[in-house]
C-alpha cells in the first residue's frame, strides 16, 4: 500500500493501565462501568443482534474505534478493542504492515510492563500480559490489530484447548497430519490449479483441478531414477489403493469435485499411502509447488511441506516472457493531476448527499449526466474529462441518499478477455498506477488512512463534510467520495459482522471437542448431543464404522427446508429397514472428518435450540463438562474466577 497502517499505541496503554486497576467482576455491571472509566460511549446493541454482544465507541484514532463485549450466561468473557486502522484483508502486503502494526504495539507495552507471559490472546492467536483479575492481549483480526482484556478463566479455558488441539495433533503423527492438510488444500483448489508433492530421484505426486475433477499423476517407475524404480510389489500395492497403471504417461486417478469431504479425506490418504509406498520415509523427504497454469502461486505453508526452491523464479520467467495482450503489458495511465483538481473540487463542494448533488456536483465540475438526473436510477453515469480510455464517473443512490461519487482515475485493463486470471505483469501495472495516484494524493493532501470506502478498503482522507480516498478495482484505479456519516453506519455493519465470527469461533471450538470425544470412543461407544428432551443426536461406534442418528421426535418436528439440507449433506432418510435419519463414516477417519460428524449432529439440533440454550454431551450416558457455545449476551451475575 505505500504507507504504515496507524495504531493508537498511547490509547492502548491507556486502556491497560485502567485494566489493571478495574475491579473486574466479570459480570454484565462491568460492561456500562467499565465504559464509563475509560470514557467510552454508552454499550448499545450490534445491529439487529438483540440477543448478543454489545459495543461501545472508544474515540481512539484509528477508523473502527469500537470495542466489542462478548460473553454468556456464564459471565462477561472478553473486550475486543480494536486500535488500528483497516488494510484491505485480500492485499499482498497487508500482513507485513499489520504485522510491524503489532510489533509496535507489543512493544509499547512492553516498555511499560515487561515481557509478556502467555503466548495466546484468549480466543485469538498473539500474546499476553498478566494482571491481578485480567490478561491483556494484543492480536491481529481479519484488518486489524485489537487489544484484548480477558477474563482469566475465559485465557485458562482458550490456553487448555489450544494444549489439547496440539496434544492430538502430535499424537497423529507427521503422515496422519500432511494427510489433514493435504485434504483441505485440494478441496479448495481452484480451478486450473496444480500441487506437485516431489521426492528425490524424480518421483512425484501431482494434482490438476478442473472445473468437474480433480485428476492425479504418480511419476511412472521407467521415469525416475534407477535407485527408486518400483518392484511389482510396489505396482501392486499402488494398484490396491486405486492407481491405475499407466499406458503410454504416469500413473493416474480421479476424483469428482462433488464427491465430498469424506471422499477428500479418502484420496488424501491415499495419496500419503502412495508417497510412503514409493519409498518415502518422512515428510522432511517432500518438497510442494502449488500454481494456477497462467496465474499466481499458490502459498504451501498450510501443508506442512517446504515449498520447492526454485519453480516460483521459474514462472515468474515464463509469465515475463509469454504476457497476453501486449496492450496492458506497459505503463497503466492514471490521470493523478485530473484527480487531485476533483478531491479538492470536492472538497470545496456543499454535498447534501442527496440525489440534489448530481445535478450540482456535475456542473462544478463540467461533467455529462447519461442519465436523466431526475430518473431514479440506482445508478447514473457521467461524462467527464480525464485523460483514460473510459472517463466516466458513477452516482450510486439509495434512493434519495447519495451513498458515493466514483470517479475512474486510470485506463482499464479489460480483465475479462483474461480467462485465467491476470498475469502478474499486469496486476503489477494496476499496483504501479495506484502507487503513482497515491504519491500524488499524499503530497496534496497529506498522510491517509488505511479505511473503508462504501465496500471497500483504501487510503482515505478526512474532512468535516466529506470523505475520500483511492480504491484498485478490477479493472481501473478509482476515486471515492463518500459522505463523512458512512463510517458510522459501516461500523455498525462491521461490528455485527466481529460479532458473527465470535459466534463461529465459538461453535468451532464446540464441533473441535466433540470430534476430540468421537475420537476417543471405543468400540461399542456411545457419545449423545442433547438440546434438551426430545430433541438429540447420537453417534455410535463399531469396529468398522462411525454411524449418526437423529431422535425420531427432532426430525418430526424439522422444517422441510432443514431436511432438504441434510439430504445435500448426505443424510439418509428413513425407510421400511432403518426408521431414523443416519450417516455414517467408515474408519480410519481423518480427524477433519470427525469435526464434520460432530457439525452434522448439532445442525439440526440448532434451528430448534432457543439462543443461549445449554447443549449437554454424554459419553456412554455421562456427563461431559464441555462448554455450550455463546451467541454473546452476557449474564447477570459475576462469573467464577480461577487462578491463571
Amino acid at each position: 500500500m505505500g504507507f504504515e497502517v496507524r495504531v493508537d499505541t498511547a490509547g492502548a496503554v491507556e486502556i491497560v493501565r485502567a485494566a489493571a486497576r478495574f475491579g473486574w467482576r466479570w459480570g454484565s455491571g462491568n460492561v456500562s462501568e467499565f465504559s464509563r472509566l475509560v470514557g467510552w460511549s454508552s454499550p448499545q446493541p450490534v445491529g439487529t443482534l438483540r440477543d448478543g454482544p454489545v459495543f461501545s465507541r472508544t474515540g481512539l484514532s484509528v477508523w473502527w474505534d469500537s470495542a466489542m463485549f462478548w460473553g454468556s450466561e456464564r459471565g462477561l468473557d472478553h473486550v475486543r478493542v480494536t486500535i488500528s486502522d483497516c488494510p484491505p484483508p485480500t492485499d499482498s502486503g497487508s500482513r507485513e504492515l499489520l504485522d510491524a502494526a503489532l510489533a509496535e504495539a507489543v512493544a509499547a507495552l512492553t516498555a511499560h510492563w515487561g515481557e509478556p507471559e502467555a503466548a495466546d490472546a484468549g480466543p485469538a492467536e498473539g500474546v499476553a500480559w498478566r494482571f491481578a483479575n485480567v490478561f491483556a492481549g494484543l492480536t491481529i483480526g481479519v484488518d486489524t490489530v485489537d487489544l484484548l482484556l480477558i477474563n482469566p478463566m475465559a485465557q485458562r479455558y482458550w490456553m487448555d484447548r489450544r494444549h489439547e488441539i496440539a496434544r492430538r495433533r502430535t499424537a497423529a503423527g507427521g503422515w496422519m497430519r500432511l494427510a489433514e492438510s493435504l485434504a483441505g488444500f485440494l478441496e479448495t483448489l481452484p480451478v486450473d490449479g496444480r500441487l506437485v508433492l516431489t521426492l528425490p530421484g524424480g518421483r512425484f505426486i501431482q494434482f490438476e483441478a478442473g472445473p468437474e475433477q480433480l485428476t492425479g499423476e504418480l511419476a511412472r517407475s521407467e521415469f525416475v531414477d534407477p535407485t527408486w524404480r518400483y518392484t511389482p510389489e510396489i505396482e501392486q500395492a499402488l494398484i490396491d489403493q486405486g492407481w491405475t497403471p499407466p499406458r503410454e504417461a504416469n500413473w493416474t486417478r480421479a476424483l469428482s469435485r462433488r464427491a465430498g469431504s469424506v471422499a477428500m479425506s479418502g484420496l488424501a490418504l491415499r495419496i500419503v499411502e502412495a508417497l510412503r509406498t514409493i519409498g518415502a520415509t518422512a515428510i522432511t523427504d517432500l518438497v510442494a509447488d502449488a500454481w494456477v497454469e497462467g496465474g499466481p502461486d499458490l502459498e504451501v505453508t498450510p501443508l506442512g511441506v517446504p515449498p520447492h526452491p526454485t519453480s516460483r523464479t521459474q514462472r515468474a520467467e515464463f509469465l515475463r516472457n509469454h504476457a497476453a495482450y501486449e496492450f496492458d503489458a506497459g505503463p497503466l495511465r492514471v490521470d493523478v493531476p485530473a484527480g487531485i483538481e476533483i478531491a479538492r473540487a470536492a472538497r470545496g463542494f456543499d454535498w447534501t448527499w442527496t440525489r440534489a448533488d448530481l445535478a450540482g456536483f456535475t456542473a462544478a465540475s463540467g461533467w455529462k449526466p447519461v442519465h436523466d438526473s431526475a430518473s431514479g436510477e440506482r445508478t447514473v453515469w457521467a461524462d467527464t474529462d480525464l485523460r483514460v480510455d473510459d472517463p466516466r464517473a458513477r452516482f450510486c443512490f439509495d434512493g434519495d441518499r447519495l451513498e458515493a461519487v466514483c470517479v475512474t482515475l486510470s485506463d482499464s485493463i479489460e480483465s475479462f478477455l483474461y480467462d485465467e486470471g491476470l498475469p502478474a505483469e499486469v496486476r503489477e501495472q494496476r499496483t504501479a498506477a495506484y502507487a503513482r495516484a497515491l504519491d500524488g494524493f499524499r503530497a496534496e493532501f497529506g498522510l491517509p488512512r488505511h479505511g473503508v470506502l462504501g465496500h471497500a478498503h483504501g487510503a482515505a482522507w478526512q474532512s468535516p463534510g466529506l470523505t475520500m480516498g483511492l480504491v484498485t478495482e478490477a479493472d481501473t484505479v478509482e476515486l471515492y467520495l463518500v459522505p463523512p456519516g458512512d463510517r458510522d453506519r459501516r461500523l455498525i455493519i462491521e461490528q455485527q459482522r466481529a460479532a458473527h465470527r465470535a459466534r463461529d469461533r465459538e461453535w468451532a471450538q464446540f464441533f473441535e471437542e466433540l470430534a476430540g470425544l468421537i475420537a476417543d470412543l471405543g468400540e461399542t461407544g456411545q457419545l449423545t448431543v442433547d438440546a434438551g428432551d426430545p430433541h438429540r443426536a447420537r453417534i455410535d461406534r463399531d469396529h468398522e464404522q462411525l454411524r449418526l442418528e437423529l431422535a425420531s421426535a427432532t426430525a418430526r418436528a424439522l422444517s422441510p427446508r432443514v431436511l432438504k439440507l441434510m439430504l445435500r449433506d448426505g443424510w439418509q432418510h428413513p425407510d421400511h429397514r432403518y426408521p431414523l435419519w443416519r450417516i455414517g463414516i467408515r474408519l480410519p477417519a481423518l480427524h477433519r472428518d470427525l469435526r464434520r460428524l460432530a457439525r452434522l449432529a448439532v445442525l439440526p439440533l440448532q434451528t430448534l435450540m432457543p439462543p443461549q440454550a445449554p447443549v449437554r454431551v454424554l459419553l456412554n450416558g455421562l456427563d461431559q463438562p464441555v462448554r455450550s457455545p455463546s451467541t454473546g449476551s452476557i449474564g447477570g451475575g459475576p462469573a467464577p474466577m480461577v487462578e491463571p
